[in-house]
């Protein structure tokens, strides 16, 4: 199944769930149905928040982000960090969302750069986003089970901002060769 049709489905049925155990802990004041509430409105959370942000992000930016801001700029030491944690070895096993922006043979190095951009700030924005479920303790207590999810929320979507950040410091170079090329053979 694609992630994104993981990602409507497990919104869809947490929403469904918690709906169905917050009946059953008003009905019945029975503690396990406000658990049950609780787990599933922060998975409802997590998942509906990031289909909202990908969506939002991609009708704003339609992937066509400027690559030379500085925040998207590639630091030196990132490129050490990345060969020391692997990213080569495992980014191709991670879930791809739209696996078509990603393809060489459809676009330029240049959109991939551009895409890498838009799912960066997708992802940056989702680790921000993650912290929000936080504010569930002020209402309903179990802080441990809100901190937990916004950490483990946070720390999902950073793998993926490390690995645009990773796919885009292979093809920056190729972009600079291809503009050298390009002002070689103009007359």
């Amino acid at each position: 199944m694609p992630p994104l049709k993981i990602m409507k489905t497990v919104s869809a049925v947490s929403f469904i769930a918690l709906a169905a155990a917050l009946a059953l802990y008003y009905l019945t004041d029975i503690h396990i149905f406000k658990v049950l509430a609780i787990s599933f409105g922060t998975v409802f959370y997590h998942f509906y928040v990031r289909l909202i942000v990908g969506i939002y992000i991609d009708k704003v930016k339609q992937n066509r982000a400027d690559i030379t801001r500085p925040w998207y700029r590639i630091r030196p030491w990132e490129t050490r960090f990345y060969k020391r944690i692997g990213v080569k070895n495992w980014k191709d096993k991670m879930p791809t969302s739209f696996p078509e922006y990603y393809d060489l043979r459809k676009h330029s190095p240049e959109e991939l750069a551009q895409v890498t951009c838009q799912s960066e700030i997708i992802h940056e924005i989702n680790v921000l986003i993650s912290a929000g479920a936080l504010l569930g303790a002020i209402p309903f207590g179990m802080f441990p089970v809100f901190f937990l999810s916004s950490l483990a929320a946070g720390c999902f979507d950073m793998i993926f901002v490390v690995m645009q950040r990773f796919n885009r410091s292979r093809l920056l170079p190729l972009i600079e060769r291809q503009r050298a090329m390009e002002a070689r053979n103009k007359p």
